[in-house]
């Protein structure tokens, strides 16, 4: 029926004539690699976008807006479940934050702390804390199936009358105490060689302190994307990151490979992964200043490598591209081989 729909729908705009024109348009517009909101210059009437930029997802929110431009609007997306059920709505347009409604499962959590139980204590919204992660457990409305979805939320904060991110009704009423909830990170993509647990999150803000710090060195980059693995096999064990840059305010190729080229010549720069990580994650310190891990040892990528990766091998693998969520851990050894594969090699 969609098709027909647009069929009928280029009929009435010139048909052939239009399809070809409106093809043009698209190369066209797709080739200003550096003019902000392609997607309103494609359509002129869309007024808001929206997707997943918390946590996990925020690494991408920049080259979003880069897209949207100053016309669109950007908001987070409007919940997220599993295929048993949905557990949140979106609390407000202004923020990364959820309602927790277990309409169609019952949900219990799990503190952080207990996550590594293998039959840890869970908790019910009612009995949850601001300021602490929890990971969900799913009960469906059969009552059938109970499990760890290995989401790992933070509570924010409780809804308020003093809040006005969020619409309250407008007649005053007792609000109950409802937790708004952001994603954290998913239990699998975390690191842990010696029990030091260094989470998505821990990489997170390691990478955007190491990008201030490159800048004070004339390093003008963005980190496009990042995946790791845990080299078991050396000793002591390290973590292995490969990164994939770009140019701060450019898309040129050649922008990138000269800031590229700066870091790889420097071991001083690239070092500075190390030390944000050990800032990040004090017991990753503790174990490295025990010698229990080697330093980290970074890898740029050429350009265009996890868009290869999540088109050619990713896809293969999964049901459906919406399904994919960002991968941080490789356990694949031919994925970690086709990383290899794809590094910049110093040419000095």
């Amino acid at each position: 029926m969609l098709n027909q729909a647009l069929e009928n729908t280029t009929l009435e705009y010139g048909g052939l004539s239009y399809r070809t024109e409106r093809v043009h348009h698209i190369r066209r517009e797709s080739l200003k690699i550096n003019t902000l909101g392609l997607l309103h210059r494609l359509w002129p009437q869309l007024v808001w976008v929206s997707t997943t930029i918390g946590d996990s997802f925020s690494l991408y929110k920049k080259e979003i807006k880069f897209y949207c431009g100053e016309k669109l609007y950007l908001i987070n997306f409007s919940g997220y479940g599993t295929s048993e059920g949905d557990f949140t709505s979106l609390a407000s347009v202004h923020t990364a934050e959820y309602f927790l409604s277990p309409t169609t499962a019952f949900v219990e959590l799990i503190k952080e702390e207990d996550m590594h139980h293998v039959q840890s204590k869970t908790l019910l919204i009612s009995e949850i804390t601001s300021g602490h992660r929890y990971e969900l457990v799913c009960i469906t409305d059969s009552v059938l199936i109970r499990y760890r979805i290995g989401d790992v939320d933070t509570c924010t904060r409780f809804l308020s009358e003093a809040d006005d991110a969020v619409l309250l009704a407008f007649k005053k009423t007792e609000i109950p105490r409802i937790p708004l909830i952001s994603i954290a990170y998913r239990t699998g993509n975390l690191l842990s060689i010696s029990g030091e647990n260094t989470t998505e999150q821990h990489v997170m803000i390691t990478l955007r302190q190491t990008v201030q710090k490159w800048k004070q060195h004339g390093i003008y980059v963005d980190i496009n994307d990042f995946i790791l693995y845990p080299k078991l096999d050396a000793f002591p064990a390290r973590y292995v990151m490969f990164l994939e840059l770009v140019h701060e305010n450019s898309q040129h190729d050649n922008k990138v490979i000269n800031q590229q080229q700066k870091i790889l010549q420097n071991n001083e720069i690239m070092s500075e992964i190390e030390q944000q990580l050990c800032e990040a994650n004090h017991i990753y310190k503790d174990h490295r200043d025990g010698d229990k891990l080697d330093p980290i040892t970074c890898i740029l990528v050429r350009t265009g490598t996890f868009s290869i990766f999540l088109n050619k091998i990713l896809v293969n693998t999964h049901v459906s591209i919406v399904q994919i969520v960002p991968h941080r851990v490789l356990k694949n050894e031919e994925h970690i081989q086709f990383f290899y594969d794809s590094r910049i090699v110093n040419p000095n």
